[in-house]
């Protein structure tokens, strides 16, 4: 390691933003014990990673296939991430964002062979005019650090994007719904995609609409799968907490 690094962390030594325990030099956040500690998700739905009993298809996606090839999740969003999510939400230099990514990078080149790992990865777009309300997009960080330290992929973020703010709540059928938020992105560059394997990214999953919404236009660009990775997902129990943007 840099020694200039070592002299700022002896210098200016950094604690757990949990139990306050002094991190080491690779640290970001959390010290050893904490990062054994979080929720994560080990038996889950094999499509949605909605957490189960046992890893199997989960009711909801046995009559309701998410067009996604599969969705992965590190975590359940249940407390310390979900005060690391809100962190992760508000500052572009949250420690957590870098930590929690590369524990995700860990886990993901140990999941896949270097041949199944999908090709391209794409942050989930913001609308430019919340990227002006807040100044970044959580998404592309996450993403940007899972690139740089996963095998065989490439951050692509000129290829998805935004076209409408907001979410068509007020409208009940779900293929109403499903086809305006559709409507809500567009692809560009649509012949370098096609025929890739891609996976969108994001920090936090609910019910996958958005997910499910932005699949349908690069399916429809050409693209020969799709998957989601997100660092937490809500389950049935703790849907209603609220995700403070």
């Amino acid at each position: 390691m840099d020694f200039a690094v070592k002299l700022l962390h002896i210098l200016f030594p950094r604690s757990c933003s949990l139990c306050r325990e002094a991190l080491n030099p690779k640290q970001q956040a959390f010290c050893t014990n904490c990062i054994y500690d979080l929720p994560y998700i080990s038996r889950c739905c094999l499509r949605c990673s909605e957490p189960l009993l046992t890893s199997d298809i989960c009711p909801e996606c046995q009559e309701h296939p998410p067009n996604y090839r599969q969705c992965i999740s590190l975590c359940d969003y249940s407390y310390p991430i979900s005060l690391a999510i809100n962190k992760i939400k508000k500052n572009p230099y949250a420690p957590e964002t870098k930590q929690l990514s590369l524990i995700f990078a860990e886990y993901l080149n140990n999941r896949f062979e270097i041949s199944n790992m999908p090709q391209i990865i794409l942050p989930m777009p913001a609308h430019p005019m919340k990227i002006l309300t807040i100044g970044f997009n959580q998404s592309y960080l996450i993403a940007h650090f899972l690139s740089i330290n996963l095998k065989n992929t490439l951050l692509r973020n000129d290829i998805i994007f935004r076209k409408k703010l907001g979410k068509p709540h007020r409208i009940k059928s779900r293929q109403q719904r499903m086809k305006i938020l559709a409507s809500s992105f567009g692809v560009k560059k649509q012949s370098e995609i096609r025929g890739k394997s891609l996976v969108l990214v994001d920090d936090v999953v609910t019910t996958g609409s958005t997910a499910k919404a932005a699949t349908v236009s690069l399916l429809e660009a050409g693209a020969k799968s799709v998957d989601l990775w997100c660092i937490a997902k809500t389950s049935w129990h703790n849907y209603s907490s609220s995700i403070k943007m």
